[in-house]
C-alpha cells in the first residue's frame, strides 16, 4: 500500500540524548544525500516507464508511487526539510504523499495545505523537539494544523509501539484540552486516519455499508479517567475484553472484599 522513507536531516545533534549540553550541528552531507535521493527516484521512474523489462526488485517496489497506486510516507520534522519534501513531491508529480512526524509542520502549514499533503502527527504526549518551541507545542499542534485546513491523523510510532497504542485516544483528548474541537479530535483517530490510509470506503466512521468495527465506552473515550470500555467489535464480531490483567483484578478484588463494578 505504501513506502516509508526517512527524509535526510539538514542538521544532527551531538552527544547523548540525555546530555543537556547537546548542540545542533549542520549536516554537511545533506545536499549530497538529496542528490542521491533524486538519482534513485530518477532511476525508479525510468524503470517504471521502460519497455525493456530487466527485472529489478528494488525499482519494482517503487513503481506504484508514480501512478498513484501507492502512498509515500515520509518521516520528516524540521521546517527546511519539509519544504524540500514539498518541492520533491512537485518535481516527481507524486500524487499521494503523507508527512509522518511533522514536529515543525505548523511553520509551513500553508505550504503543506496548498500541496494537499496530510500529516500523521507523532505522539502528542511528547516534549518539544527544538529549543525555541513552546513547552506545550506537541499538545496544541493538532489544532494549529487543523485550523489551516490540513488533514491530520494521530499516531504512536516509535519505541514500545504496542504498549503506546493504548494512549491513542488520550492523544486526541489532550488535543481537545488544548483547544481542538472534540469531533475533530475524534476524527484524527478514526475517519481522518482512514482517509490518509485510503481505507475510508469501509472504515473510519459509523455508516451503512462500512465495517462494524467499533467500541462502546461508559465514560468519555478520550479521557483516561473516564474511558471504560464495555464492548468491542471487529467487522461486527464482538471480541472479548477479558485478559490476564482483568482476571487478576477480579481474583484479588474478591480476595480482599473490594467491590467490583460489573
Amino acid at each position: 500500500d505504501g513506502i516509508h522513507m526517512n527524509w535526510p536531516r539538514s542538521f544532527s545533534r551531538s552527544g547523548n540524548w540525555y546530555d543537556p549540553d547537546r548542540r545542533y550541528e549542520i549536516n554537511k552531507k545533506y545536499s549530497k544525500q538529496l542528490d542521491e535521493l533524486n538519482t534513485f527516484f530518477d532511476k525508479s521512474k525510468a524503470y517504471y516507464q521502460s519497455d525493456d523489462f530487466n527485472r529489478n526488485t528494488v525499482y519494482e517496489a517503487m513503481k506504484g508511487l508514480f501512478n498513484g497506486e501507492k502512498t509515500l510516507f515520509v518521516h520528516v520534522d524540521a521546517e527546511k526539510e519539509t519544504l524540500d519534501l514539498l518541492a520533491f513531491k512537485a518535481e516527481y508529480n507524486l500524487e499521494n504523499v503523507v508527512i509522518v512526524g511533522g514536529a515543525e509542520a505548523h511553520l509551513v502549514a500553508n505550504e503543506i495545505n496548498a500541496a494537499n499533503v496530510p500529516v500523521l502527527l507523532q505522539r502528542v504526549h511528547s516534549t518539544p523537539n527544538f529549543e525555541g518551541d513552546d513547552y506545550d507545542l506537541p499538545y496544541k499542534l493538532p489544532k494549529l494544523l487543523s485550523d489551516k485546513g490540513i488533514l491530520v491523523g494521530l499516531e504512536s510510532s516509535g519505541q514500545m509501539e504496542r504498549m503506546n497504542t493504548r494512549n491513542l485516544p488520550f492523544y486526541a483528548g489532550t488535543a481537545v484540552a488544548y483547544g481542538l474541537d472534540k469531533k475533530e479530535a475524534l476524527k484524527m483517530i478514526t475517519l481522518n486516519t482512514a482517509k490518509i490510509l485510503g481505507i475510508d470506503d469501509f472504515a473510519g466512521s459509523l455508516e451503512i455499508g462500512k465495517d462494524a468495527t467499533l467500541f462502546i465506552s461508559e465514560g468519555d473515550a478520550l479521557d483516561m479517567q473516564g474511558n471504560r470500555l464495555t464492548h468491542a467489535f471487529i467487522q461486527g464480531r464482538e471480541i472479548s475484553l477479558e485478559s490476564h490483567q482483568t482476571e487478576l483484578y477480579k481474583r484479588y478484588s474478591n480476595k480482599y472484599n473490594h467491590k467490583i463494578d460489573e
